[in-house]
């Protein structure tokens, strides 16, 4: 059922990902969402089950932080200049399949030309969307709007999400506030240790 995918760095606004996925699936269902820590389920393949989702889903959001474009590896090498980096990947695949793919950048500008690999610059010929700290309610509302109109099959959950109580989890650098949720996560591929890092896995995104 998946429509649409979120497409995330995994080192770049964890919490801004965790909130749109809550949001979203608020809005739409949960199944409607595929966030790879809540949607691949443990002991499955994981990457046939990411680029499966990214082949059934209908538009692909490329959530873009302040990190998003320098995250280096162990070597310094900036993850998105390699040809196997997992989101550079699933954004070429749905370019390739012709899905809709949509930007949607947490408080930082857009890229320039010249930040980009040569094959992703087609990403700043799409409009994309902005979503601010101050105005994340509103910006989240104009989202849901433009992707209901972009996928007019997308479902409402049957009953409102009634939160049992209210915990907030806090992201110091960027003052991001998520409230009522509870993130899991978990590695997927080979892990490595490299410096001012305890753990990290191949593939960024999870």
């Amino acid at each position: 059922m998946t429509q649409v995918f979120l497409n995330y760095r995994r080192a770049d606004e964890p919490f801004g990902v965790a909130m749109l996925d809550r949001e979203l699936s608020a809005r739409f269902g949960s199944e409607a969402v595929f966030f790879a820590s809540k949607s691949i389920q443990l002991g499955a393949s994981w990457e046939k089950e990411m680029f499966g989702a990214v082949e059934k889903s209908t538009a692909l959001l490329v959530v873009m932080g302040r990190h998003w474009l320098d995250d280096v590896d162990t070597a310094g090498r900036r993850r998105l200049d390699d040809p196997g980096d997992f989101v550079r990947r699933e954004i070429l695949l749905a370019l390739g399949l012709q899905k809709s793919v949509i930007t949607v950048r947490l408080g930082v500008p857009r890229p320039a030309a010249e930040d980009l690999p040569a094959e992703l610059r087609p990403l700043l010929d799409r409009q994309d969307i902005e979503i601010q700290f101050r105005t994340a309610g509103p910006d989240i509302d104009r989202l849901e709007s433009k992707v209901r109109r972009l996928i007019p099959g997308l479902g409402r959950p049957a009953a409102a999400r009634t939160p049992a109580g209210t915990v907030t989890y806090r992201d110091q650098a960027s003052h991001y506030d998520i409230r009522d949720l509870t993130v899991d996560t978990f590695h997927a591929g080979p892990s490595f240790h490299g410096p001012g890092r305890s753990s990290e896995p191949r593939r960024d995104e999870l």
